[in-house]
């Protein structure tokens, strides 16, 4: 089914760019470990990061990026289609690195919901990281600063990017599963996750933003590792 879903995409997006004079200038991305090209790799929030060893990597960066993979994700793909660089990770910014084209705010272990509703519940212990859409949507306001200066400036550039929110909210319904919630608990917090990319995606509009591609979550609820240890209500 991924592997469908994946080629779907790159068929539309072969189609867009062959079909349609529109071009971006940029990209901006937010999500997990489904879109992260280095930012929880350069956060430093894991002890042992095995993401920054081979073999991640090695299929054709060929040395480990901090992508959840021995390449390339998604992401890359559709960087690749409209002829633009892969996107930075925001964090790799103190190092100089340009952003003109795009970042990627994308964090592994990302949730859509903040990290204190995690810790309200007694789940913030195994979080990955605290950086929460919110967070990364902070991130990008910080950004555009930098990126563009008048009220008109930024408008034409926003409108010539491209802006990706998710896939991101799978990781919320993993951690309350990894400390034992069942799938009534876990359903829960299912309005909450979708408020979460709501309010972020309209956020990202008011600051300027006319392209978006909202990705919809996996089935995580259909995973073999969720049936097996999730207890039902």
């Amino acid at each position: 089914m991924k592997a469908f879903l994946f080629f779907a995409l790159l068929c539309f997006l072969a189609s867009t760019v062959s079909t349609s004079p529109l071009r971006y200038e940029a990209i901006f991305n937010f999500g997990d470990s489904l879109s992260d090209t280095g930012n929880l790799l350069l956060s430093g929030a894991l002890a042992f990061p095995v993401i920054g060893k081979l073999p991640y990597g090695e299929t054709f960066f060929r040395h480990p990026t901090g992508r959840c993979s021995d390449g390339r994700l998604v992401i890359d793909f559709v960087a690749e289609a409209f002829g633009l660089p892969y996107l930075p990770p925001y964090l790799a910014l103190k190092k100089g690195q340009a952003f003109e084209h795009g970042a990627n705010f994308a964090v592994a272990g990302a949730t859509a919901i903040d990290a204190e509703f995690f810790y309200e519940k007694n789940i913030g212990a195994v979080l990955w990281t605290n950086t929460s859409l919110n967070v990364q949507i902070d991130w990008f306001k910080k950004l555009k600063s930098s990126l563009c200066t008048s009220k008109q400036e930024c408008d034409n550039y926003l409108k010539k990017s491209l802006f990706f929110v998710g896939e991101i909210g799978g990781n919320d319904y993993n951690y309350a599963a990894f400390v034992g919630g069942n799938m009534k608990q876990l359903r829960a917090s299912v309005p909450l996750v979708v408020e979460a990319i709501t309010n972020a995606t309209s956020s990202l509009i008011e600051e300027g933003a006319a392209e978006l591609v909202v990705p919809g979550n996996l089935p995580i609820g259909c995973s073999a590792g969720i049936l097996n240890f999730v207890p039902e209500p």
